[in-house]
C-alpha cells in the first residue's frame, strides 16, 4: 500500500471524493484538496473534523483554496502552489465533475466555455499539462480520473436519452465554445466523460514514448446519488426535483442499482493506493453491478469510440487550441 505519498485531488470536499479523502488521510499520506471557495472550504472543513481532530488534520490535509476549476486562470495558481512550496506529486487524481441534465441551455465558464466540457474535460487536461513537471516518474505514481460508463453508448446508462458521440470533431468545437450548436445537457455530459478516455489513453500513449512509469487509470464509480444537496446531482436537482426524487428512490431502494456515496469513494481511494496499478500503462475500471445493490470493480472495456486512438490525438490538439486561444499555453508531454 502506498504510504507518506503527496496526493492532489480535484472534487474532495464534497461526494465520492469526500469520501475518499477520509479514507486517503487515515494512511497518512499527504492530502492536498482543490476547493472552488471560501464558503465550500468551510463546509468541507466543518464536516472533516468530524472524522479527525485539528491537529491530525493540520498535519497531512493541504486545501489549495478559491480555485474554480471552470476558469483556466486558476489552474494555474495549483502549479504556483506546488512550485513555490517545492513539492512534488505521487499521484493525482483528477475527479471533479458536474453535469446540469434538465437545463434547456448551456451554462459557461469565464472563458465563454460550456461548463460541463470546461470542468470535466479542459480543466483537467490544462491542470495536467502544467503539473507534468511535478509528477514523480516512479513505478507507484499514477493519473486518475473519474469518468463514466455512460460514455458507451451501448452501456445500460449510455443508451438511456441522448447519446455520446464526437463525430470525429466535426463542429466540436463550435458546440463547446460560443455557438452551442445543438446543445443537449445530457449529451454534454457524455460526451465530457468520453472526452476523459480520450484524454487519459493519449495522455499514456505520450508518457509511454518517454519511457514513464506513470500509470493512467480511469475508472467508472456506477449509479452514486448523494444523500444531501452538495456534489455530483446539486445542479440536476434544481431542474427537476420531482424527477430526480423519484429517480433516487427507486434505484436506491427498488431496483438497487446504485452505489452508495461512501463505498465508492472508498473504491478510489482504493485504486489511489492498491500496488496492482504500479506502472501499468494505461486500465478503465468500472464498478459494475452483478446483482441487488451489489457491484464489483473490475477491468473493462471502453466504447468503440473512446479506443479511437485517432479521435484521442485530434482531441488534445483541440484542447491545446482551445487553451491557448484564451492565453493559457499548454506544454509539451
Amino acid at each position: 500500500m502506498i504510504k507518506n505519498k503527496n496526493i492532489l485531488i480535484t472534487g474532495g470536499n464534497s461526494g465520492i471524493g469526500f469520501f475518499a479523502v477520509i479514507n486517503l488521510l487515515k494512511t497518512k499520506n499527504n492530502l492536498y484538496v482543490v476547493i472552488k471557495n471560501e464558503l465550500r472550504k468551510n463546509e468541507f472543513l466543518k464536516k472533516i473534523e468530524k472524522f479527525f481532530d485539528k491537529n491530525y488534520l493540520s498535519k497531512y490535509l493541504n486545501i489549495i483554496e478559491n480555485c474554480d476549476l471552470s476558469d483556466l486562470e486558476n489552474i494555474k495558481k495549483i502549479k504556483d502552489y506546488f512550485f513555490s512550496r517545492k513539492i512534488f506529486l505521487d499521484v493525482v487524481v483528477l475527479n471533479a465533475g458536474l453535469q446540469y441534465t434538465g437545463s434547456f441551455y448551456p451554462k459557461v465558464s469565464k472563458q465563454g466555455i460550456e461548463l460541463t466540457f470546461a470542468v470535466n474535460h479542459l480543466a483537467h487536461f490544462y491542470l495536467v499539462n502544467i503539473l507534468k513537471d511535478f509528477v514523480r516518474d516512479k513505478e507507484e505514481s499514477r493519473i486518475i480520473v473519474t469518468s463514466s460508463d455512460v460514455h458507451d453508448p451501448k452501456s445500460s446508462g449510455g443508451n438511456i436519452g441522448k447519446k455520446a458521440g464526437l463525430n470525429n470533431l466535426v463542429d466540436f468545437r463550435k458546440k463547446v465554445t460560443g455557438q452551442f450548436l445543438n446543445f443537449n445537457a445530457d449529451e454534454a455530459y457524455k460526451n465530457s466523460k468520453l472526452c476523459n478516455i480520450l484524454f487519459a489513453k493519449e495522455l499514456e500513449k505520450k508518457l509511454k514514448m518517454s519511457s514513464s512509469k506513470i500509470s493512467v487509470i480511469t475508472w467508472a464509480p456506477g449509479l452514486v446519488i448523494p444523500n444531501d444537496d452538495s456534489g455530483f446531482f446539486r445542479y440536476s436537482k434544481r431542474f427537476n426535483l420531482f424527477g430526480y426524487l423519484i429517480f433516487s428512490k427507486a434505484s436506491k431502494n427498488i431496483l438497487g442499482i446504485s452505489e452508495s456515496i461512501e463505498n465508492a469513494g472508498k473504491i478510489l481511494s482504493k485504486i489511489v493506493l492498491d500496488l496492482n496499478y504500479n506502472n501499468i500503462g494505461f486500465i478503465h475500471l468500472s464498478n459494475k453491478l452483478i446483482s441487488f445493490k451489489k457491484h464489483k470493480l473490475v477491468e473493462s472495456n471502453v466504447s468503440y469510440e473512446a479506443n479511437s486512438a485517432e479521435l484521442a490525438s485530434k482531441l488534445w490538439t483541440l484542447s491545446e487550441e482551445i487553451c491557448e486561444s484564451f492565453g493559457f499555453v499548454t506544454f509539451n508531454i
